[in-house]
């Protein structure tokens, strides 16, 4: 079905629940945000998000409310419908759909003349209706170009798809990044370990608290600090330990600057990490960072001077902490990365995409 026509906008289309907002985000949000806040293609960009709070500042967001095809077709493709009803009628030149297969195949089957971008965050055969070779081969053959934030999970798209249907341009890398900051001597660093994200098994937090327990227990001057959303499981957890502290969930800003005021940072995942967000931005920040090696960790960890656990358990934790606390020398070797010099900062993430836009634009 023909539209109207083309306009010179790139559309992002984040997942229903991304809300692309400081008090209510995840990973793939603040992606959206750091990889086009400083894009040469920014007053091109509309963000189509449910918006139910304020929205990142210096960007177009349009609000895609629900409505009953968010009940009929579930709150994914409901999204989806929603914003094809929104720009059927002057048609982005480029649609950049994030961690959605199938909403990138059905925008793509719905629309002509918009180029498709389709951004993996997450591992790509963990999307059951779009994780078979016929979907995988789908994709590949109606989306313009497709990103992978690691090369665990380019790998992984590609797993027992034939040679003939690959096209090298077509499949790209793109990390997260982080801008360059000033870290703050070893000196002034409070005696801190800081443990960010989810709560959970998978992220190997279970582990990590009680090996945070015995440490804490032998090393008295020494705090831990746990950043992440409280859940029920958790909840017992508060006020157990008067040396761990809960912050629940808070600002990225907030958080950026608590690590880089930190002694130690743990990231002890035990699945396979698409990427590893709070790794890099632990190691920017100047902090000496403690690591499982794990799926896309693995790749940052080889350009840094880190803890790199390939095990995970009480006990392995524990004898990294006190590695590093029993030794300020070893907390300095650990904590003088040059982010600078690798790929992962904003400033080259961002000009990649920009040049695969340009040649769209151009």
């Amino acid at each position: 079905m023909p539209y109207q026509s083309i306009s010179e906008e790139i559309a992002i289309l984040p997942p229903f629940k991304e809300k692309f907002s400081p008090d209510d985000f995840g990973s793939v949000s603040l992606y959206v945000k750091d990889i086009n806040e400083n894009s040469k293609f920014k007053n091109k960009i509309k963000i189509y998000v449910n918006i139910t709070s304020k929205t990142f500042k210096g960007f177009k967001s349009v609000n895609l409310p629900k409505n009953y095809n968010h009940i009929l077709f579930g709150k994914n493709m409901g999204h989806t419908k929603s914003f094809l009803k929104i720009i059927k009628k002057k048609v982005p030149k480029v649609i950049e759909i994030h961690n959605r297969p199938k909403s990138a195949l059905k925008v793509s089957q719905s629309l002509i003349g918009s180029k498709i971008f389709l951004f993996y965050h997450n591992d790509p055969l963990s999307f059951k209706d779009c994780s078979s070779v016929v979907k995988r081969i789908e994709i590949l053959e109606n989306c313009h170009s497709i990103f992978f934030v690691s090369n665990f999970l380019k790998k992984r798209f590609l797993e027992g798809i034939p040679n003939r249907y690959l096209s090298k341009s077509k499949l790209n890398v793109i990390y997260n990044g982080v801008n360059l900051i000033k870290q703050v001597p070893l000196k002034k660093k409070k005696l801190n370990i800081v443990y960010i994200g989810e709560l959970e098994k998978k992220k190997g937090f279970d582990i990590f608290y009680e090996a945070a327990v015995n440490i804490i227990d032998q090393f008295p001057k020494w705090n831990v600090h746990i950043f992440g959303k409280l859940k029920p499981n958790t909840q017992k957890l508060l006020n157990k330990h008067n040396k761990i502290i809960f912050h629940n969930f808070k600002k990225n800003n907030f958080v950026q600057e608590f690590l880089k005021q930190s002694s130690i940072s743990v990231v002890p995942s035990v699945w396979d990490e698409p990427f590893g967000r709070t790794l890099i931005e632990s190691i920017n920040s100047g902090t000496a960072t403690i690591s499982s090696n794990r799926g896309g960790l693995r790749e940052i960890n080889k350009f840094f001077k880190t803890i790199k656990l390939n095990k995970i358990d009480k006990k392995t934790i524990y004898i990294a902490l006190k590695k590093l606390i029993m030794s300020s020398d070893e907390r300095s070797y650990y904590s003088n990365n040059k982010v600078s010099k690798t790929p992962f900062t904003l400033k080259k993430i961002t000009s990649t995409l920009d040049k695969h836009r340009s040649d769209i634009f151009s």
